[in-house]
C-alpha cells in the first residue's frame, strides 16, 4: 500500500503476514502433551492452554508412528491438507457399487458391517426399536477378550450374533438403541464409572500401541512383496477394528454427556455458567480420544479412510459437545479440536456449516498463549481467515474474525490488521471491504463496551479492565492507520477502498461514542492535511472532512459547535480557492454534500458565501472545464434537496450562457441539471434556460465536429421530447402535427437532430405513428405548393380523404427548405426504428408503414423535387434542398418492397438513358442516389455492369456511345402514365429500355460515393456490392483498365497514340485509387483485426510505388505546367473539382467522392 510517509520500521513482519495470507494451507503442528495418564483434577483445571502447536521449525514429514510417550519437548508434525486421504469430512454412507466391488475383499472378510453402512438395513426392517440394558453393555466391555481384542465392543455394536429381534435393525438404529441406554435417566455415575473403566485399558491399549495405523503405509512399501495377502489383510481388518473401536468409545462418551444434560435440564439445578461436574474415567476416555485427533491424520491407507473419517467426525462431535454442554475441564477437549476445525474450515471444499462448528467454540481462542512460540502455526492460519471468501461472506465467519481481535494479545490485532491491509491492496471487491467495514467496527464497538462495563460495575476486576483496554487501543490503533492512510495514501482507488472500511463509523457517528473517536482522532490529523503541501491529501482530507462534519465532541458546549462548524468552513472556502483545480473541484464538492446533508445548521451567512463561490466563480472558471462542470454537477446536486430551492431559484440566472460552453462535459452537466430541474415541482427548466437558447444548442449539436447522437444530444431531446411530441390520450394527432411543423419552421436544424434521437425516447409505435404524420405533412405542402404554381393537383393522389384533412394553424406559404427538412427527418427516424421493425412483435408498425408509403405517392413526391432540381433558374440555395429531399425520399423508398411503389423504378431507369446537358456534379447528385436505390431493390449486378461498361469504354479508347452489355430495364407492369415523357415516346410498356454510356466523370463520382458510403444508402449498395461476387469482379475488371491504360502512358511503343492530356491522367488517377479503396473494403468485410491485405492489394501498391511514382516525379520535373497540376488542380482524392458544392446538413457534402472524410476518418 504506497503512502506518502515513509515505510514503517516493521517491514519485516508486514511482509510475513502478506506471505502468511496468500499462502496455500500449511501444515499445523502436533500438540506437544500426548500423555494419555489421566492427571489429577488441579492440573487439568488450567485458565491458559499453552500448546495448542508446538514451535513451527519447518515442514516435518508425516510419521508412521508416534509413540504415546512423546517427550514434552518433541515436536511430531502432520498435514491435513497436503495428506489429501486424512481429511476430515462428516461420516459418508457406502455406496451399493462399492459393497459389490469389495464383496470377497478385505470388508467381506470382517465378521462387523461399517458405519457407512448405517442406512443400510442388516436383515429387515422392524417395527419397533428393541432398548438394550446396560448389562448388555458391561458385557462387551468388560468381557476378558475386550482387554485383548476390540472385537466384541465392535460387534456388539455392529454385529449382533443371535439374537433376532436385533437383526431386524439397521445398523444406525441399533447404534441409536445403544446410545439410548447410556442417554438413560438409570444410566447413573456407578454404571458409568463401571462402563468407561471397563474401555479404558483397551482404549490405552490401542492408543499406545497405534494399533489404528495400518502397516502398509507408504513407508512400509518395501517390507509388502514379503507379507502374504492374508497377512495385509489381517493387518487391515485389526487396524479397522481399532478404528471403528474408537469411533464406539466417542458415541458412547457423547451419550453420556447428552444424557447428563437431560438430567440437567429437566432438574434445572444449575446455571448456564455452571460448570457441569464430570466423573474421571469419563474424561480419561474422552481425553485419551481427544489426543487421537492428530494421530488418525496418519491412517491415510485407502482401505480403510473412510473409517478414519467417520472416527474423526465422531470424536470431532464428542469433543464439541464436551466444550457446549461446559462440563468440566472443557478446557483440555480444545487443543487439537481448534486446529482441526480451523483446518477444515480453510479447506477449498469448506462450507458454511465448517465455518459455524468453529465459530461456535471461538470463546476457547482465548484459553490459548499468544505468547508462546508453538502458537505460530496456528496464529499463521488464523490470519488466513482474513483473506478467506467463505469467512468474509458468511456471519458467522465475520463473528469469528471479529473475536480475534478481541482476544488479549496486541501483537495479534496488528497482524490481522496488517493482513486486511494486504487484501485491500490484491482487490478491491465492495462487498469484502463492507465486511472488513463491519468488522472493525464490530471489534471497536465490543471492546467500548466491554471497557465501558468494567469501568461501571462494583466488581474490581483490575486485570481484565486493564485487558480490554489494551484491546480497544489496539483497534483504535489499527483504525487511526486507515484514517491515516485515507488522507495520505497516493493510490486514489486504494484510498477509497480504505474509505469504504470506515464508512461504517461514519454512518454510526449519530452515536456520542463514535463521535468521540472520531475526533479524538481525526483531530490531529485533518485540519493539518486540509493545509498540508501536497494537492492530493488536501483533495483527499476534504472527502474526510464531509465524511467527519461537524468534527466536535459531543460532550462540548453549543459554542463550541458553532466554532467547529465556522472553521469547517473557513477550511472549504480555502480549498475552493486553491490553485490547483481538482483541489478547487473537491472542495466545491464537498460544500455541495455538506450544505445538503447540514443546510439548517450551517448559518445563512456562511450558505451564501459557499453558493456565490460555486456559481459565481466556479461556474465560470476560464482556467478549467472540470472545475466548470464540477460546479454546474454541485447545483444539482443541491437541488436534490427541497430546503435549497428558494435560496437557488434566483441564482441560477447566469447558468444560461454555460450551455454554449465549448467543453462538451459542462454542456452535458447543464442538460443533466435541467433535467433534475424538470422534476421538481414549482420549477421550470425553460426559465432557467430560455427555449431559443435550448434549440439553438440542439442545432449546433447535430453540426461541424459535434456528435448528433451524442450525449448532450440525447439529453437534450430527452429534455424537449414532451414539448415536440407530447404523450397522452388527450393529444391528438392533429396537435403534434402543428407542434412538428413549428419545430420544422422554426429550427430545422434542431429538429433534425431531435429525430435522430428519437429512437432513445419514444416507442415504435410512436415513432412509426409520427413518420405517417410527417409524411402527411410533407404531402400537404406538395399540394399547397403546386396550387400555388397553379398547376392541376385534381388527378395526382396526394390529396388527402375528406376524413384526414390536416388543420395546419401556421402560415400556408410553403417553402423548399421546410419540405426538405420533413423528408430528412422521415428517413432519419425510418432509419433509426429500421432494426427493431423486422421483429415480429411491430409488424403492425410495419404495415402501417408501407400502406402509408404504397402506391404513386413516393413517385409523385420525387418527380416534384427531381423537377425542381433540373430547373437551371433555381439559387443553390434551392438545389441544395431539393437534392435533400430526393435522397432522403429514395432512401424510405429503398426500405419498402418495390412491387408495392408504382413506376418509381421506371422514372429512374429512364433518368439514367436520358442525356442531359446538367453540369457533372449535379448530375452526379442526381444520379448516385438513384443508382443506390437500385442496388437496393436487387439490382446490384446490373448497376455494376453499367458502371463497368462505362469505365472500361475509356480506357479501351473506345468512342462509340452504345451500350457494351445487356444492362436493360424490362418495363413490363409499370404505369406508363407514371413515365417520363422522353421515355414514353421511345418505348412501350412491354419493351426493354436501353442505357447509354455514362460520362466517365459522372461514373467514377457514382462509384466514389458508393465506396465512400455517404449516407446509409450508398453504405448498403458498396455491401450488396462486395458480397456479390459477380459485381465485384466486373467493377474490378473495369478499374484495372486504368492500370494498362497507364502502363501504355507510361511505355508508349507509339507516342503518337497515346493521349497524356491531364483529363486522362486524371481519369486513371482516381481509377486507381476506387480500385485500391475496393480491395481494401473486400478485405475490411471479413471483421479481421489486424486487416491483411490480399495480394491484389500488394501488387497494386507495390506498382504504384515502384512505377506511377518514379514515372509521375520524372514527368514534374520535365514540365512545369504537369507539377502545377499535380500540386494544386487535380487532388486524387477528389472526383469533382468546384468552388460552389452542393451540401446537405444530412449527408454531408454530395459532391465530394474523397478517400478521406471530413472529419479525417478513412471511408
Amino acid at each position: 500500500m504506497t503512502t506518502t510517509t515513509p515505510p514503517s520500521n516493521d517491514r519485516t513482519t508486514h511482509d510475513a503476514i502478506v506471505a502468511a495470507v496468500a499462502a496455500p494451507p500449511t501444515t499445523p503442528v502436533l500438540p506437544e502433551r500426548l500423555s494419555y495418564a489421566s492427571p489429577d483434577r488441579s492440573s487439568r483445571k488450567k485458565k491458559a492452554i499453552q500448546h495448542a502447536t508446538p514451535p513451527a521449525g519447518g515442514r516435518s514429514p508425516p510419521l508412521r508412528r508416534l509413540r504415546l510417550s512423546t517427550p514434552v519437548d518433541a515436536t511430531v508434525a502432520f498435514d491435513p491438507i497436503a495428506t489429501s486421504p486424512s481429511r476430515i469430512i462428516p461420516e459418508m454412507d457406502m455406496s451399493e457399487e462399492e459393497e459389490v466391488a469389495d464383496k470377497g475383499g478385505v470388508f467381506a472378510r470382517l465378521s462387523f458391517s461399517s458405519d457407512e453402512d448405517d442406512d443400510k438395513t442388516v436383515a429387515t426392517a422392524a417395527a419397533t426399536t428393541p432398548i438394550f440394558s446396560h448389562n448388555d453393555l458391561f458385557a462387551a466391555a468388560e468381557a476378558k477378550e475386550s482387554i485383548l481384542s476390540c472385537q466384541l465392543v465392535v460387534d456388539f455394536f455392529y454385529h449382533p450374533d443371535t439374537d433376532s429381534t436385533a437383526n431386524t435393525m439397521t445398523i444406525r438404529q441399533r447404534r441409536d438403541a445403544i446410545c439410548d441406554t447410556v442417554k438413560s435417566p438409570k444410566f447413573n455415575k456407578a454404571r458409568a464409572r463401571r462402563l468407561f473403566a471397563g474401555l479404558t485399558p483397551l482404549l490405552r491399549k490401542v492408543a499406545e500401541e497405534e494399533s489404528y495405523i495400518p502397516t502398509d503405509n507408504d513407508e512400509d512399501d518395501d517390507d509388502e512383496g514379503n507379507s502374504t495377502i492374508q497377512e495385509l489383510e489381517a493387518m487391515v481388518m485389526e487396524s479397522t477394528q481399532c478404528i471403528m473401536f474408537l469411533r464406539c468409545c466417542a458415541f458412547l462418551v457423547e451419550a453420556y454427556l447428552d444424557g447428563i444434560l437431560a438430567k440437567q435440564q429437566t432438574s434445572r439445578r444449575s446455571s448456564q455458567q455452571q460448570k457441569i461436574d464430570i466423573i474421571d474415567e469419563t474424561f480419561s476416555v474422552a481425553e485419551m480420544l481427544h489426543d487421537l485427533l492428530f494421530p488418525l491424520q496418519f491412517c491415510s491407507s485407502v482401505k480403510i479412510i473412510k473409517e478414519v473419517m467417520a472416527t474423526q467426525s465422531a470424536i470431532l462431535s464428542m469433543c464439541e459437545k464436551w466444550w457446549h454442554g461446559n462440563f468440566e475441564d472443557r478446557e483440555q477437549m480444545v487443543t487439537q479440536l481448534i486446529p482441526l476445525l480451523l483446518v477444515k474450515s480453510l479447506e477449498d471444499t469448506a462450507q458454511k456449516n465448517d465455518i459455524k462448528r468453529l465459530c461456535s467454540i471461538r470463546e476457547a481462542i482465548d484459553l490459548l498463549d499468544f505468547e508462546d512460540e508453538s502458537i505460530l502455526t496456528l496464529k499463521m492460519h488464523l490470519l488466513r481467515t482474513i483473506g478467506n471468501p467463505l469467512f468474509l461472506q458468511s456471519v458467522e465467519g465475520r463473528k469469528f474474525i471479529t473475536h480475534l481481535f478481541l482476544l488479549d494479545d496486541a501483537s495479534l490485532v496488528m497482524d490481522l490488521h496488517r493482513a486486511v491491509k494486504a487484501e485491500i491492496v490484491m482487490g478491491e471487491n465492495k462487498d469484502i471491504l463492507n465486511a472488513y467495514a463491519e468488522i472493525y467496527y464490530n471489534a471497536w464497538k465490543a471492546s467500548t463496551d466491554i471497557k465501558d462495563y468494567w469501568a461501571s460495575t462494583d466488581i474490581k476486576d483490575h486485570e481484565n479492565s486493564e485487558g480490554m483496554g489494551v484491546i480497544q487501543t489496539s483497534i483504535e490503533n489499527a483504525l487511526k492507520d486507515f484514517m491515516f492512510q485515507v488522507i495520505h495514501l497516493a493510490n486514489p482507488s486504494i484510498a477509497k477502498s480504505v474509505r469504504t472500511i470506515l464508512d461504517k463509523f461514519y454512518m454510526n457517528k449519530k452515536s456520542p461514542h463514535v463521535e468521540a473517536m472520531l475526533h479524538r482522532m481525526y483531530g490531529p490529523l485533518l485540519w493539518r492535511a486540509l493545509s498540508a503541501s501536497n494537492s492530493r491529501v488536501r483533495q483527499q482530507a476534504s472527502v474526510v472532512l464531509v465524511d467527519t462534519f461537524p468534527l466536535r465532541d459531543p460532550s462540548a458546549t453549543e459554542e463550541w459547535t458553532h466554532l467547529c462548524t465556522k472553521k469547517s468552513v473557513e477550511a472549504l472556502m480555502s480549498l475552493m480557492r486553491d490553485d490547483v483545480p481538482g483541489v478547487r473541484v473537491a472542495g466545491s464538492r464537498a460544500a455541495a454534500m455538506i450544505l445538503s446533508l447540514f443546510w439548517v445548521k450551517v448559518p445563512r451567512a456562511d450558505t451564501r458565501t459557499l453558493l456565490n463561490q460555486i456559481i459565481v466563480m466556479h461556474a465560470f472558471d476560464s482556467n478549467s472545464s472540470t472545475v466548470r462542470a464540477a460546479a454546474v454537477n454541485v447545483i444539482t446536486t443541491l437541488l436534490q434537496e427541497e430546503t435549497t430551492h428558494d435560496v437557488l431559484r434566483p441564482l441560477l440566472a447566469p447558468i444560461v450562457n454555460v450551455i454554449h460552453d465549448k467543453t462538451e462535459k459542462v454542456r452535458l452537466a447543464v442538460v443533466n441539471m435541467l433535467l433534475s430541474i424538470k422534476k421538481i415541482r414549482g420549477m421550470k427548466y425553460y426559465h432557467v434556460v430560455p427555449a431559443n437558447h435550448l434549440l439553438a444548442r440542439l442545432a449546433e449539436e447535430g453540426r461541424g465536429r459535434n456528435n448528433p447522437r451524442g450525449n448532450v444530444a440525447a439529453s437534450l431531446s430527452n429534455l424537449l421530447s414532451n414539448s415536440f411530441f407530447p404523450t397522452g390520450s388527450k393529444k391528438a394527432m392533429t396537435d403534434i402535427i402543428n407542434r412538428t411543423l413549428r419545430l420544422l419552421t422554426d429550427s430545422p436544424g434542431a429538429a433534425v437532430t431531435f429525430y435522430k434521437n428519437a429512437y432513445s425516447q419514444l416507442s415504435v409505435n410512436s415513432i412509426s405513428r409520427l413518420i405517417a404524420a410527417l409524411m402527411k405533412c410533407l404531402r400537404f405542402l406538395v399540394v399547397e405548393e403546386k396550387k400555388e404554381n397553379v398547376e392541376d393537383v385534381s388527378g395526382i393522389s396526394l390529396l388527402f380523404p375528406e376524413g384526414e384533412l390536416i388543420e395546419y394553424k401556421g402560415s400556408v406559404q410553403s417553402s423548399t427548405a421546410l419540405m426538405a427538412t420533413i423528408a430528412e427527418s422521415v428517413s432519419i427516424l425510418w432509419e433509426s426504428i429500421g432494426a427493431q421493425l423486422k421483429n415480429a412483435q411491430h409488424e403492425n408498425a410495419k404495415q402501417m408503414l408501407n400502406i402509408e408509403f404504397s402506391g404513386n405517392v413516393l413517385t409523385e413526391v420525387y418527380c416534384h423535387f427531381e423537377t425542381k432540381f433540373e430547373n437551371d433558374n433555381l439559387k443553390d440555395s434551392k438545389l441544395v434542398d431539393c437534392l435533400r429531399a430526393c435522397i432522403a425520399i429514395l432512401n424510405c423508398a429503398g426500405k419498402v418492397d418495390e412491387s408495392k411503389i408504382s413506376g418509381l423504378r421506371a422514372h429512374i431507369i429512364g433518368e439514367l438513358s436520358n442525356k442531359s446537358d446538367m453540369p457533372a456534379e449535379r448530375r452526379i447528385a442526381n444520379l448516385s442516389p438513384n443508382v443506390a436505390l437500385l442496388c437496393a431493390w436487387g439490382m446490384t449486378e446490373d448497376v455494376a455492369r453499367y458502371l463497368a461498361s462505362s469505365i472500361s469504354r475509356i480506357f479501351a479508347g473506345d468512342t462509340d456511345e452504345r451500350v457494351n452489355g445487356s444492362f436493360t430495364l424490362n418495363v413490363l407492369g409499370s404505369s406508363r402514365k407514371s413515365l417520363p415523357r422522353s421515355v414514353k415516346k421511345k418505348v412501350a410498356a412491354d419493351e426493354a429500355v436501353p442505357l447509354p454510356n455514362l460520362d466517365i466523370d459522372v461514373c467514377l463520382g457514382i462509384l466514389g460515393h458508393i465506396l465512400k458510403g455517404s449516407y446509409p444508402a450508398f453504405a448498403l449498395a458498396r455491401e450488396s456490392i462486395l458480397k456479390s461476387k459477380t459485381a465485384f469482379n466486373t467493377i474490378a475488371s473495369a478499374l484495372q483498365a486504368a492500370k494498362r491504360a497507364a502502363e501504355r502512358m507510361i511505355k508508349p511503343r507509339n507516342e503518337e497514340d497515346v493521349d497524356m492530356s491531364f483529363t486522362m491522367i486524371r481519369h486513371i488517377s482516381i481509377s486507381i485509387e476506387c480500385y485500391g479503396r475496393l480491395l481494401i473494403h473486400k478485405e475490411a468485410m471479413k471483421g479481421e483485426i489486424p486487416m491483411k491485405l490480399t495480394p491484389e492489394a500488394k501488387s497494386l501498391m507495390n506498382w504504384v510505388t515502384n512505377t506511377i511514382v518514379p514515372a509521375l516525379a520524372k514527368l514534374a520535373s520535365q514540365d512545369n505546367d504537369f507539377s502545377r497540376f499535380i500540386s494544386y488542380v487535380c487532388p486524387i482524392s477528389s472526383a469533382i473539382a468546384g468552388k460552389n458544392r452542393i451540401s446537405s446538413p444530412i449527408v454531408g457534402n454530395p459532391g465530394d467522392t474523397s478517400f478521406v472524410s471530413g472529419r479525417g476518418s478513412l471511408n
